[in-house]
């Protein structure tokens, strides 16, 4: 993120053609993107009027990979086509195809929320580069700025507070923001769509993938101490194999 666009340095051809792009995805776009951007795009509205006092427009909302292999979302300075400002957001993580979302229509409405709250932190980045025009790379952009912004929300919502990346200070004890808000809200929140990475630490069982549904119950009957998402994992995983072979 080494270039800092600036609000004061969009001039009305990047503004009238962002405008153009949201226009088009609202109204012309493939029905999936049209109905997922569609809602992404009303939450970024209701977010920049209640927590950025409507600063900023409207970026370019992709849903795409961003670039770290590992990130859930970015926000780029540039868009791949040269525009000012564009937000990524891990299609896989709508359709359950991520490892830390779970699959199933029944999860659809929790994985939104999810997707949504990446949105919502990469519009801290937004600000800070398009209104603030900080650039926090000593912080891997996640320093004292995006903390307090963070902060600020998280009173505004009722969630945890975090700190900077770099644990040391008064608030070394909290959360690092850069999995902000994920890492403060209550999982409930999310309708038990999200797997927390933490939970791959926990001690579980150990599934092998020719289990069946049966033999699985058998093994956890056997067990008081478990892991009762990684199981559940193993069984989805199970079906989706017998379902392709």
């Amino acid at each position: 993120m080494s270039q800092l666009a600036g609000t004061q340095q969009l001039d009305n051809a990047d503004i009238d053609h962002r405008a153009s792009f949201v226009d088009y995805v609202m109204e012309s776009a493939e029905e999936w993107h049209r109905t997922h951007l569609g809602m992404l795009y009303q939450h970024w509205e209701e977010n920049n009027d209640r927590h950025f006092a409507g600063e900023m427009w409207a970026p370019y909302v992709l849903l795409s990979e961003p670039a770290e292999p590992k990130a859930y979302g970015d926000c780029a300075s540039v868009s791949g086509f040269g525009g000012r400002l564009q937000i990524r957001l891990r299609p896989s993580l709508l359709t359950g195809t991520h490892p830390r979302v779970r699959r199933g229509d029944d999860f659809a409405e929790g994985r939104f929320l999810f997707v949504a709250d990446v949105l919502l932190h990469e519009m801290i980045h937004q600000w800070q580069q398009e209104v603030l025009g900080v650039d926090e790379g000593a912080y891997h952009d996640h320093g004292p700025t995006f903390r307090d912004k963070a902060n600020e929300i998280s009173a505004r919502l009722g969630i945890g507070l975090v700190r900077t990346m770099k644990k040391r200070g008064k608030d070394k004890d909290l959360p690092s923001c850069s999995q902000w808000p994920h890492n403060v809200r209550d999982e409930s929140y999310y309708l038990g769509a999200y797997v927390p990475a933490s939970r791959d630490k926990k001690k579980g069982l150990s599934i092998p993938l020719d289990v069946t549904e049966t033999e699985a119950a058998a093994v956890l009957m056997k067990h008081f101490d478990f892991d009762a998402d990684k199981l559940c994992a193993a069984i989805q995983k199970e079906a989706t194999r017998k379902e392709a072979a």
